[in-house]
C-alpha cells in the first residue's frame, strides 16, 4: 500500500513538472520581435481598419507599438503575457496616449494597446493572434499576422 501511494505521488510530481516545463518552453520559443499587420473589423457594420505593429515578446513581458498611416492615435504600451491552452493573455500595465487624447483608453477600444486573451498559432517564424468581442452591442474581430523580424 505504501509503495502504491509513493508511486502515485511520484507520478503526480512528474506530471506537474512536465506541464510547467511546456509552458516555459512555449514562452521561450515565442520570444522575439515581430512585425506585421493588425486588422480589426467591426462585424456589425462591415467595416475594417489595419495598422502595422511591432511587438516584442520575451520572458513573459511584451511591448507593443502600432501605427496606422502614421496616425499618432495608435500608440504604444507594454505589460506581461502568459500562455495557456493555445491562448496568449496580455495584461497591459502601461500605455502611451498622445497629447490631447483622453488619459485612458476609451472603453472597448483598449484592444489597440494589445490587451486581453487571444487565440494563437506559431510555426517558429509566423505568429497569428486573433480574438472576437462585443463592445456596446457591436461585434469586433481582431487579427494579428506577424513575422519574426530578422535583424
Amino acid at each position: 500500500m505504501k509503495k502504491k501511494v509513493l508511486t502515485n505521488i511520484l507520478a503526480l510530481i512528474c506530471v506537474i513538472v512536465l506541464t510547467n516545463c511546456s509552458k516555459v518552453t512555449d514562452i521561450n520559443k515565442i520570444g522575439g520581435t515581430y512585425i506585421g499587420t493588425y486588422t480589426w473589423k467591426n462585424l456589425t457594420h462591415n467595416q475594417s481598419w489595419s495598422s502595422t505593429p511591432t511587438i516584442e515578446l520575451g520572458n513573459g513581458k511584451y511591448t507593443y507599438q502600432g501605427f496606422a498611416n502614421d496616425d499618432p492615435l495608435f500608440d504604444s504600451g507594454y505589460g506581461n503575457f502568459t500562455i495557456k491552452d493555445n491562448k496568449i493573455i496580455f495584461e497591459l500595465t502601461y500605455y502611451h496616449v498622445p497629447e490631447g487624447m483622453l488619459p485612458h483608453p476609451i472603453e472597448g477600444f483598449d484592444h489597440w494597446f494589445l490587451k486581453g486573451e487571444y487565440k494563437y498559432k506559431f510555426d517558429g517564424h509566423k505568429l497569428i493572434l486573433s480574438k472576437t468581442s462585443t463592445v456596446n452591442a457591436e461585434k469586433y474581430k481582431y487579427e494579428f499576422e506577424l513575422e519574426r523580424a530578422r535583424w
